[in-house]
């Protein structure tokens, strides 16, 4: 490291003009970043709810894309002239366009009115993907000419175009504070205009780069419009930690009398490494999204690889190179002094030496307050988004609260299933021998727990008895009860008849997922098969498999996390220390988020609704960014304990010197990436809000608990077993030094 500072210090203005050039192919691609980012990616084609729309598209010739139409007079009720002229009028051209395969209207089905009567709610079925059909939005809309009626769109495809463009919003929302306030962090960290802009200037070009990137990739990867949250969040926040502490560094080199070429040889010597080996872990966190087969996960991970990379090229290349130009002049234009000075260093010290002095009386009550702000994590719930991630003044959010708050819909469970008699297309499901298992099904359907009501041909009314059944289908052309007719129609195909169970528990709760179960463990027969789908079978088969998974990553993550450290230390047990204290600041995030996400508390003052659950690929993400940022302040604090161990041979000292010498800079850089998470409470979506806030909440927890008072207290219990390593394994390891 100490030789890639000299070269590049010696070769200063060929970097800075090779980081220009590619400044300049960034600029006209990192806006374009968003054209072919897709919203969504939060379940999955593999799931069985997935394979089961399948079936029911197939099978049963029902289209799993729709949108709903909302149409309201304040003068005239659903079945009067004034109502049904102008609702035809309105659907009579979208009706006509090839892409729809059906529209449903009250006149169709009753239910579809308002309880007042002056509303109804309209399907259209679309023969789209979701992709497709959002942009048909743009088709549909002048083709409905809802005359004097209210018209609100909602449903799946405009709910998806929503967050599409409120996502965007939120990036560029959160950029217009992140930046400027980030810079004003860096003031009061320096003191000085130049010493400030530097990072921030390139912590700012590693994010266009990485934008950049993230727009070719997108060309030909399904990748999640989320991303661009993450990217802003992580290039803004690791581009200016990185670079601060590079300059922290080569402004403490100079001040001790190097030469500008030792200063930035012995910065990257140090802090360059530090660097280094904290971007690796954090590369390590979030690489690990990329293992979940979800779109929203795995591109967060790519775009997540692509800025840290970013930030860490900029951070060893780009910034002793500007350093190297600029030398003394780093000090330049000093508007005010650091609020963070050498003597607030001297509070670290004494801070640290305290905290030895008595490291049980601190430790003890601090891993307990810890363990209390995760107490909430107890009752967390997973769930899916649903339209309560967007402000309610967005007219596909506002649909969505007419059809829940007025027609009664999505309150309660409802789960279709699919039973298929076997592939062959010519199978009878009104022959008698079909009919009776059909009504077995039916009945049994009916016994589970919870079920209210069960919609099929074969539960039209408790009276009835299989024989009976059999009976009215013996003709079905001469069934002359409309509502029987419509069950035939929309429920009844070849091979295949459609059961939609009903039921009083929560979508989102544990009785709805062990109704999902017990649906599934009925056996249809040798020759049959049952598939279930709906938001809670979705819900169920999302959760399944992302902690199936998780598990797993997680412990990859902590062992390639372990090796690492274990490499740059040469300890055994520092490793497990850091990783320990990591996983004390990610519960308390998890319990803030359930606290705040989950319960509702400071819901109003944040600017959302509660839905009682958590977004289940939150924790996740959360885990994969917190492991690798906390896990950053670790190695600059351990970086620096560690010169001063190679130097005295003293645990107790080299504890106190490392605190003061990173203590002020680890909180100036946590300061700054509190200020850009915080940024992002401003966002529209509340997912991101939510992964804002317990950014915000663990990086606050880790630099003022974990760091300042639990990690010297434990390294004052461990003595000098903090460093100890197996000789064999010591000999087996590359040796890579954080000094020159």
């Amino acid at each position: 490291m100490y030789s890639l500072g000299l070269n590049i210090y010696r070769r200063r203005w060929a970097v800075v003009a090779l980081w220009a050039v590619l400044l300049l192919i960034a600029l006209p691609l990192a806006p374009r970043a968003t054209d072919a980012l897709k919203p969504g990616g939060f379940s999955n084609e593999n799931l069985p709810s997935a394979q089961a729309r399948a079936v029911f598209r197939d099978k049963l010739d029902l289209t799993p894309i729709s949108f709903e139409l909302i149409f309201r007079s304040e003068s005239h009720s659903a079945y009067e002239v004034g109502f049904t002229g102008n609702l035809q009028n309105a659907l009579a051209h979208i009706g006509a366009r090839p892409e729809v395969a059906r529209v449903v209207t009250h006149l169709d089905d009753p239910t579809r009115v308002s309880p007042d009567g002056m509303s109804v709610h309209v399907t259209v079925g679309l023969n789209l993907d979701l992709e497709d059909a959002r942009d048909f939005l743009e088709v549909a809309r002048p083709l409905i000419e809802s005359g004097d009626l209210e018209l609100t769109f909602t449903g799946g495809p405009p709910l998806y175009a929503d967050i599409s463009l409120s996502s965007e919003r939120d990036v560029r929302r959160a950029e217009m504070f992140a930046f400027p306030l980030s810079t004003i962090a860096l003031l009061l960290v320096f003191g000085t205009l130049a010493a400030a802009f530097l990072p921030a200037t390139v912590g700012g070009v590693g994010v266009m780069l990485a934008l950049a990137v993230v727009a070719l990739i997108s060309r030909g990867v399904d990748m999640s419009v989320f991303v661009l949250n993450i990217v802003t969040l992580l290039g803004i926040g690791l581009g200016i930690d990185y670079s601060l502490f590079f300059t922290s560094r080569f402004r403490e080199q100079l001040a001790a009398g190097d030469t500008v070429e030792q200063a930035v040889a012995r910065a990257q010597a140090t802090a360059g490494a530090a660097i280094l080996f904290s971007g690796v872990t954090s590369l390590i966190g979030l690489a690990s999204l990329m293992a979940f087969e979800f779109m929203m996960l795995r591109s967060v991970g790519i775009g997540a690889v692509i800025v840290i990379t970013a930030a860490i090229l900029a951070a060893l290349t780009l910034m002793p190179a500007v350093l190297g130009i600029l030398g003394p002049r780093v000090n330049s234009f000093r508007v005010m002094p650091a609020f963070l000075g050498r003597k607030d260093g001297d509070m670290w010290g004494r801070l640290s030496y305290w905290v030895m002095k008595r490291p049980l009386q601190v430790a003890v009550p601090t891993v307990l307050f810890l363990l209390l702000l995760a107490t909430p994590v107890r009752d967390i719930r997973l769930g899916t988004v649903d339209a309560t991630i967007l402000p309610p003044e967005l007219e596909s959010r506002r649909g969505f609260d007419i059809l829940r708050d007025e027609f009664g819909l999505l309150t309660q469970t409802q789960v279709p299933v699919a039973y298929v008699f076997s592939d062959a297309e010519d199978t009878d499901p009104l022959s008698p021998g079909n009919l009776d298992r059909l009504y077995a099904f039916g009945r049994a359907l009916e016994g589970l727990d919870g079920v209210t009501r069960v919609r099929s041909i074969v539960n039209v009314s408790p009276d009835l008895d299989a024989a009976m059944y059999t009976t009215l289908y013996r003709v079905p052309e001469a069934v002359t009860d409309v509502g029987v007719q419509t069950l035939l129609q929309d429920s009844v195909r070849d091979g295949a008849v459609l059961f939609l169970v009903e039921s009083d528990v929560e979508p989102f709760g544990p009785e709805a997922s062990s109704l999902v179960s017990d649906i599934r463990a009925f056996d249809p027969g040798p020759d049959a098969a049952l598939f279930v789908d709906g938001g809670s079978a979705e819900i169920k088969d999302v959760v399944d498999r992302l902690y199936s998974r998780f598990p797993i990553v997680a412990g990859v993550v902590v062992l390639a996390t372990y090796i690492s450290l274990l490499i740059l230390f040469r300890s055994v047990v520092l490793p497990i220390k850091a990783i320990l204290l990591n996983v004390m600041s990610i519960l308390a995030s998890y319990g803030a988020l359930v606290f705040v996400f989950q319960q509702g508390h400071f819901s109003g003052l944040l600017g959302f609704e509660p839905i009682g659950v958590i977004e289940a690929t939150t924790p996740i993400l959360l885990f994969s960014i917190i492991f690798g940022l906390s896990m950053d302040y670790e190695i600059f604090l351990l970086a620096r304990v560690s010169e001063a161990y190679k130097r005295t041979g003293d645990n107790t000292a080299a504890v106190a010197e490392g605190l003061r010498r990173s203590g002020r800079i680890i909180t100036g850089a946590a300061s700054i990436l509190i200020v850009v998470a915080l940024s992002f409470l401003v966002a529209d979506v509340v997912l991101v809000k939510a992964v804002g806030l317990g950014l915000a909440i663990a990086i606050f927890v880790d630099v003022t608990i974990v760091r300042a008072l639990l990690a010297p207290s434990i390294m004052r219990l461990l003595g000098p077993l903090n460093w100890w390593i197996p000789r064999w394994l010591d000999r087996l390891l590359p040796r890579i030094d954080i000094a020159p």
